[in-house]
């Protein structure tokens, strides 16, 4: 007689449930004496979701669970029912293929008249899956539903409110901040600057935001004119409607005058100082027969406009192309030799990452025998998950062709030649990072 190794899956969908613990043991004890029943089965393991819906694909024991599947440690996966295998027909079905493949098959313990060895029982637990499927989307409804009708209400579900706005009786009031918040649309309506209002908040109100924070928290929050969702009163109004309107109208003008320069290093300037990105800006100098040129320039967002790192130095655009110009190809063929010399010395993690999987393993068979609780086991297997997660892995083979096709390129000749986008596209093609120092030093980091 052959014997089965046998996986137990179980899960939980909340929180609740996963913290309380009886649905855990429940189906644990079941499944148990399933293969206690079975002179064939074997233990191979015990997989547990604790609190994690099963419409999710994402979910850490299950992954694991496929992973020994594909490693052939397991032949038969048994659970209680149904639905906590599944609540997706799509993702069931991506899942029972790769069981076919690997020649595992799956039980529902209180469920047994499930079939999979012939048609008509594929067919049943298809439509099982399906009508599984419907009750959750079922209750997504009723629960959006819910929180529908309290928003109509006007009520305050989660999270903090709003600066201006207390929380009484579930309810949205405008407490003492209001003022600042009328004050912060107006000093934006007249100057038109998210820069300026950042360092009048920060400087004068002793407010610390990111033009980020300013956009989305307040100047767009439609709650300071009462609304929110499809509630026009949802809350008392603290900003004027004509006031809140004119705020938009200068914001999306803001992003149309942003958008006409294709800043070529955004997004890949550092400073070395505080870890902030540089912004890209331009400065006008005023020509002798009138109007202006128009420099493009790049800015510690750290220094400018909270002048919280010392970096204030500004470096222009054109300063950092002749940089990479006159320096790029000995600096790539440094990193290359860099490369080749590392690269030859692989370190293999397998063994350290095979240990810290047995002993997730080892959790879980000290939970099932009741010599831990379920807080322990989280503990430790989030300690352990954390130490995994930060486990270097072996080092992957990098694609060195963009480089070595730049390094033979006549690149201060075509360079020329280039728009603004295709020299973004170019440097983007080798450069990961760039860290600049208060001496307008430039450090550059290969991809």
């Amino acid at each position: 007689m052959s014997i089965t190794n046998v996986a137990i899956y179980v899960r939980v969908s909340t929180d609740r449930q996963a913290k309380k613990g009886d649905s855990i043991d429940e189906q644990l004890s079941t499944c148990k004496a399933y293969i206690a029943s079975k002179e064939n089965m074997v233990l191979a393991g015990t997989y547990i979701d604790d609190g994690i819906s099963g419409r999710k694909i994402k979910r850490g024991d299950f992954e694991q669970l496929l992973d020994d599947v594909r490693l052939g440690r397991v032949n038969l996966i048994i659970f209680t029912k149904l639905d906590r295998w599944f609540r997706s027909l799509r993702h069931y079905l991506n899942t029972q293929a790769i069981l076919e493949a690997n020649h595992c098959d799956w039980l529902a313990v209180d469920q047994p008249y499930f079939d999979t060895t012939t048609p008509h029982g594929r067919a049943f637990v298809a439509q099982s899956m399906t009508f599984a499927e419907l009750e959750a989307e079922n209750d997504s409804v009723r629960i959006r539903d819910v929180f529908d009708y309290k928003y109509r209400q006007g009520e305050v579900l989660a999270g903090k409110a709003p600066l201006g706005f207390s929380i009484e009786n579930k309810h949205l009031v405008p407490n003492q901040d209001a003022e600042k918040v009328l004050h912060i649309f107006q000093f934006y309506a007249a100057c038109n600057s998210l820069n300026q209002t950042i360092t009048h908040l920060e400087s004068d109100m002793g407010i610390v935001m990111t033009q980020s924070n300013l956009k989305t928290a307040i100047l767009k929050n439609k709650k300071y004119i009462g609304v929110f969702r499809d509630n026009d009163h949802y809350c008392p109004a603290i900003i004027p409607l004509d006031l809140f309107e004119r705020v938009q109208e200068l914001l999306a003008i803001n992003v149309k005058i942003s958008q006409k320069y294709n800043y070529i290093f955004s997004g890949l300037l550092r400073c070395a100082h505080c870890g902030h990105s540089f912004s890209g800006a331009t400065r006008k100098i005023k020509k002798k027969a009138g109007g202006f040129y128009k420099y493009p320039l790049y800015k510690c967002h750290g220094a400018y406009p909270s002048k919280r790192c010392s970096n204030r130095k500004v470096i222009f655009e054109s300063c950092i192309e002749r940089y990479l110009i006159a320096n790029i190809k000995p600096l790539l063929q440094e990193h290359i030799a860099d490369y080749e010399i590392t690269s030859a010395k692989v370190i293999d993690y397998d063994s350290r990452r095979a240990a810290l999987l047995r002993k997730i393993d080892k959790l879980k068979d000290l939970y099932v025998n009741d010599i831990i609780t379920m807080d322990e086991l989280k503990r430790d297997k989030e300690k352990y998950i954390k130490e995994l997660e930060n486990l270097p892995h072996n080092q992957e083979q990098k694609d060195l062709a963009p480089i070595r096709k730049l390094l033979k390129m006549d690149l201060e000749s075509i360079y020329q030649t280039l728009e603004p986008a295709e020299r973004r596209q170019l440097w983007r093609s080798v450069i990961k990072e760039i860290q600049i120092d208060d001496h307008k030093n430039l450090k550059v980091i290969f991809l």
